[in-house]
């Protein structure tokens, strides 16, 4: 529906420009997608070159027409062809040709490329056509050449709305395309021209710009010309049936003028004659008038409500089979009803089980439903629609937006009018924003009662924000009055609904004046005229309903209308006479679809009787709606003599059967008698009914009538009591006067008024100290005044606070006595909030003063201790929010000033004990104290160190705690020597069951191989040294491990066998051993030894004793320590001693360190020789 003017129609004319003007750049944006190549090259070798005009090519099938193939077709003209690029400035007389998959726009005069972000060309007309409109205001022409699929609908309404040009071309090259489908853009365009009218179209417009401006010049000024107006204005009510007489007068007259520029006349009398004249142009004229102001989420607070509080109620009770039904009055280009869309949707995802939701969306406008079908949009509208709803319900093609299948499957547009067409029914939701402001009184109570039957009973009805249904309180009760949200009454049964209707033909169909549209009338009446020229030049052309649509001159003696409702049904106005044999007629060839002919049919004319001919044949042509021509043909005297036949054949038979159909007329006749009287008491039922509303109305005013006294009489008996309470209140003004001078008098705070000229109106008794005022000092100047306390700014002070009103602080001091005094000037307010001048108060600080410093000076002795302590040192309030960290804090955790308060020292805490900290603050106020470990962060370490936190709480007087003083002392190293000392003690206990173990087992063993207690004695003697030399080794070793090397050498020299590279050879790399092989493997090395200096090799002068070892590695990635012991020259009777002697070592070698160890060993004695092989895994052994 229309709503106010775009930003393109700011005035109401434009005068008349200079002859001499240049003539203005115009642009003329192409559009072209299935046309020849050909035809295209002639469209530009007609317009080409013109001296101010610029053509961008925007051509959809680039893959068939590439810039060489254009370039040969254009021929001479190929020089003017560009390829533009990225801000090029608009060069007159030139074609631009942009590259394929390129969006193109029009920005402050200059071009604007870039890539498409589609793989098609979707978008490519739309974004062109609606950046020039803008950017070029009316010097734009757009040229559609073939069908885009909704592309270029969005850009050709821009242009037209902003006085631009908007053609389409309909050429044989086009293969019969369907240019005025809802989705072409040529369906809304200006017109549509064969491609060889185009260029002298294009010509005109831009010469008769040149001559009268944009738009063209119409005064109205005089009296003749509003008259001329007001000429239109009716032709369009009887042509279309909207009345525009009310419409707001500075459109009505721009629309007109702009259909004037595309018609091509200069006057508005022409231009009455063009509309008198061609049946097609008050329509043309009604659709410019549309103007379709819209967009997503208009009046956002209004949707925010029906999304929360509205729509969720429209689904109770909704069962799966249900529907939900929604009817948004004025869709215009459907932005609102996509909104409602949107939110529906959205509600019903939420639901297990959502009914089917129907949108009927509807328009007069047939221009706006074509653009709201495609559900193509500018960018514009991101700022309108949410990022996220934009990408959900939204798919970008170009710089446009189009509505996903998903939403538009929920809306039907339909062409309606609420004024002439049945309403919908059975719905949940009626919105009809901002439609009712452009109906009158009458009309809006005709329509309001028509929501009301539309609804169900307790659905909603949602208005714009200057609309009401406040004259309708029976029919709605608000929901939310400031949201213009409604529900639906039941009302009184007897209320009816005015519902649209003229009287209906006998055929039942409604009057034509509903439906019709002068494009199809001017088809069928050409037609009709085709026909027509085969016959009598009487005739009526009728559409597929029977309504007249056009009358021949010569018709007017066989039309003889009835009374009553008036009507454009055939049947309703031709001659009584003529009714019955014409309904016949038409029955007939409306169901065979061939000419039907009834002669000699005798009608009644004042006292004469004529014989007429009737002839109804059908519409053939298949490119126009279905229609009938009806021809009278008056019948000659000699042709009734020919068809009557000679008398002497007539026979009573004849006259019986004469009579006969006589009877069946007049019963014929009867029966359409008696249905009109049904109508007509239908009618008069109708009209009781609505007598009946209208009385009840009545009764409704005459009770709000009586309600108006009683709230008068009321308001009477208020203003009384009003009254009452004046004179209550100056009692209590008198007494607050009373009270405020006494507080003035007995108040202890200095304090003086002053006006806005910083005059002394008022003061305290206290303010004498300060200022020596007197009573006789009222009204004087403060200027004038001598104040005892240093304060030169005073005057500045208050002008600036009576200018700002902002309220000011300043300490001074009276040089005499040192006191102090904290000055505070405050604005001075009347009741009214008005300023009426300052307020100026005097507060003795004297002892506050010195107090602060006493505290200040406290305060600075007791920081300076807490930065000095090594300790950091912190102030808290309940919770561990910080107030106050110590610079030992920062310089320790490297977090910056403020970083540390509220909760920020506990990112310094180590992750795992912030839980920790966090519990022992909230028990802190139950213990009175807090005391935790945990580690903080050392920045210049990057790790973290151990530290014992301690908090204790600062109480006042009452034993509240005011705020929390703790430190963190630094405990790492304590806890180092701590964790160092339990790790010795469990080292010294491990090692002394360990070595006690080895003792009893070292025992056990000398037991089993000794003879006798002195032989026990000595062996037993001699393993406990070794054992003793192992752990001394080992002692020694804690700091540097045991090698193997040191272990043999330690037994050898305890026996007095050095190493001398002869008899005894030692040698192998330096190898260390693990702690727990040392004690083992030292008591077999010296069972070895033991026995070589005993029995074996070394006991004998020629014997040797060789003992190598090495690291070898294994297949398996490993390496193994292997030992080898070889003995020499033995002799046999020691061996013998030996195998006596040597159980214990050997049992030690070949099981203990296996056992213990995973050793592999081997021992093998001879007579003279003794081999032994130790390998033990270099698990956790390492080579120096």
């Amino acid at each position: 529906m229309t709503d106010d003017d775009t930003s393109c129609d700011d005035t109401a004319a434009t005068p008349v420009h200079d002859a001499v003007a240049p003539p203005p750049l115009f642009v003329l944006g192409v559009g072209a997608d299935g046309l020849d190549a050909t035809r295209l090259a002639e469209l530009l070798d007609a317009v080409a070159g013109a001296p101010n005009l610029v053509i961008m090519l925007l051509l959809r099938d680039r893959h068939l027409l590439d810039e060489p193939r254009l370039r040969e077709l254009l021929g001479p003209q190929s020089s003017l062809l560009l390829a533009p690029e990225d801000g090029d400035a608009l060069h007159p007389g030139r074609i631009y040709l942009p590259p394929s998959q390129t969006l193109v726009t029009l920005e402050e005069g200059r071009l604007r490329l870039r890539p498409s972000e589609e793989a098609s060309d979707h978008g490519l007309i739309d974004s062109f056509f609606v950046s020039m409109a803008h950017d070029q205001d009316g010097n734009v022409i757009g040229l559609i050449m073939g069908r885009f699929d909704g592309d270029g609908t969005l850009g050709t309404a821009a242009i037209k709305e902003c006085g631009g040009l908007a053609l389409a071309v309909d050429d044989p090259s086009l293969h019969g395309m369907d240019l005025r489908s809802s989705g072409n853009p040529a369906a809304i365009s200006d017109d549509i021209l064969p491609l060889p009218r185009v260029a002298a179209r294009i010509a005109a417009h831009m010469q008769r710009h040149h001559r009268f401006g944009h738009p063209a010049p119409v005064g109205v000024r005089n009296g003749s010309e509003n008259d001329q107006l007001s000429q239109v204005a009716s032709i369009l009510r009887n042509a279309t049936g909207h009345d525009f007489h009310g419409y707001k007068r500075a459109t009505f007259l721009r629309r007109v003028q702009r259909r004037m520029q595309v018609v091509q006349v200069d006057t508005l009398e022409q231009y009455l004659e063009q509309l008198r004249s061609r049946f097609d142009e008050p329509l043309l004229l009604f659709n410019d008038l549309l103007i379709g102001v819209t967009q997503f989420f208009r009046d956002r607070r209004e949707f925010e409500f029906l999304e929360q509080q509205v729509i969720p109620r429209l689904f109770q009770g909704k069962q799966p089979g249900d529907h939900l039904r929604v009817w948004v009055l004025g869709c215009s280009t459907g932005e609102e009803a996509y909104s409602l869309a949107m939110l529906l949707r959205e509600h019903a995802q939420t639901l297990d089980v959502a009914p089917r939701i129907q949108i009927f969306a509807s328009d007069i406008d047939g221009r706006a439903l074509a653009i709201a079908r495609v559900g193509r949009y500018s960018s514009s509208i991101v700022a309108d629609v949410g990022p996220e709803r934009l990408q959900r319900w939204f798919v970008k093609e170009g710089d446009t937006y189009v509505v996903s299948k998903q939403l538009r499957e929920l809306c039907v547009f339909s062409q309606h009018s609420i004024v002439k067409d049945p309403p919908f029914s059975r719905l949940d939701l009626v919105s009809c924003c901002n439609l009712l402001i452009y109906l009158d009184a009458e009309l809006q109570n005709r329509v309001i009662p028509v929501f009301h039957f539309a609804l169900k009973p307790g659905g909603y009805l949602f208005l714009g924000n200057a609309e009401n249904v406040s004259r309708h309180a029976k029919l709605f009760a608000p929901v939310e009055r400031s949201f213009r949200v409604f529900q639906k009454i039941d009302a009184d049964s007897r209320m009816h609904a005015t519902f649209p209707s003229s009287s209906l033909g006998l055929d039942g169909h409604a009057p034509a004046a509903n439906r019709q549209q002068h494009s199809v009338s001017n088809a069928l009446v050409r037609a009709g005229e085709r026909i027509a020229d085969r016959y009598a030049p009487a005739y009526a052309v009728l559409d597929e309903h029977f309504d007249v649509l056009h009358f021949s001159s010569q018709a007017g003696r066989f039309i003889r209308p009835g009374g009553g409702a008036p009507s454009l049904n055939l049947l309703n106005l031709v001659h009584r006479d003529l009714r019955l044999e014409l309904r016949s007629a038409l029955s007939r060839a409306e169901a065979d679809m061939t000419p039907v002919q009834a002669r000699g049919i005798q009608m009644h004319e004042d006292a004469a009787t004529l014989a007429v001919d009737l002839f109804v044949e059908p519409t053939s042509d298949s490119d126009v709606p279905r229609g009938y021509v009806v021809l009278f043909q008056e019948v000659e005297a000699r042709e009734l003599a020919e068809l009557a036949p000679p008398k002497d054949t007539v026979s009573d038979n004849a006259h019986v059967q004469a009579l006969e159909n006589e009877l069946r007329m007049t019963r014929e006749r009867l029966q359409s008698m008696i249905e009109e009287l049904e109508s007509t008491n239908e009618e008069l039922k109708s009209s009781n009914e609505e007598y009946q509303s209208l009385n009840e109305e009545l009764q409704s005013a005459n009770e709000e009538l009586e309600t108006s006294k009683e709230e008068l009489q009321s308001v009477n008996e208020e203003v009384t009591t009003v009254n009452g309470e004046l004179a209550h209140r100056v009692q209590e003004l008198a007494h607050a006067n009373s009270d405020l001078k006494n507080l003035l008098e007995s108040t202890q705070i200095a304090t003086v008024f002053l006006d806005n000229e910083l005059r002394v109106t008022n003061f305290t008794p206290a303010v004498t100290d300060i200022l020596p005022l007197v009573e006789s000092d009222i009204h004087r100047p403060i200027s004038n005044i001598k104040l005892h306390v240093a304060y030169d700014e005073l005057q500045d002070d208050v002008r600036r606070v009576i200018r700002t009103l902002a309220v000011l602080d300043r300490e001074v001091e009276n040089p005499a006595t040192r006191a102090r005094y904290m000055v505070r000037v405050l604005p001075y307010r009347t009741v009214n909030n008005f300023i009426g001048g300052a307020v100026l108060t005097f507060m003795d600080v004297t002892p506050l003063t010195r107090a602060e410093r006493a505290l200040r000076s406290s305060e600075q002795r007791l920081r300076t201790l807490m930065e000095g302590i090594p300790q950091l040192v912190w102030r808290s309030l309940d919770g561990g929010r910080w107030t106050w960290s110590s610079p030992q804090w920062s310089s320790y955790t490297g977090q910056r000033d403020g970083e540390s308060l509220e909760l920020g020292w506990l990112q310094v805490v180590h992750p795992d004990e912030r839980e920790l900290t966090l519990n022992a603050w909230h028990d802190s106020a139950r213990t009175g104290g807090l005391d935790v470990e945990h580690r903080l962060f050392n920045a210049a370490e990057d790790g973290y160190r151990w530290f014992h936190t301690r908090s204790a709480p600062v109480l006042d007087e009452r034993g509240q705690v005011l705020e929390w003083l703790g430190t963190s002392t630094e405990s790492d190293n304590l806890r180092r020597l701590q964790d160092e000392q339990r790790v010795l003690v469990s080292e010294l206990q491990h090692r002394t069951r360990n070595l006690i173990t080895v003792v009893q087992s070292v025992a056990k063993q000398t037991v089993q191989t000794s003879h006798s207690m002195p032989e026990f004695a000595g062996r037993f003697d001699d393993r406990l040294s070794a054992l003793s030399r192992v752990q001394g080794l080992l002692s020694q070793s804690d700091n540097e491990p045991t090698t193997i090397g040191a272990l043999l050498r330690m037994e050898l020299d305890a026996l007095g066998a050095e190493p001398d590279q002869q008899r005894i050879v030692v040698e192998g790399p330096d190898v260390a051993l693990r702690k727990s092989t040392v004690q083992t493997l030292a008591l077999a090395l010296h069972e070895l030894a033991t026995n070589a200096l005993k029995y074996g090799a070394l006991a004998v002068e020629t014997g040797t004793l060789s003992v190598r070892w090495d690291v070898v590695s294994t297949n398996d990635a490993s390496a193994r320590l292997v030992l080898s012991w070889i003995e020499e020259g033995a002799s046999q009777q020691r061996r013998d001693d030996r195998d006596q002697a040597g159980g214990f070592g050997r049992r030690l070698i070949e099981k203990a360190l296996p056992y213990s160890h995973g050793a592999q060993t081997r021992y093998e004695l001879s007579d003279t020789r003794l081999e032994c092989e130790i390998q033990l895994p270099l698990t956790s052994l390492h080579e120096r």
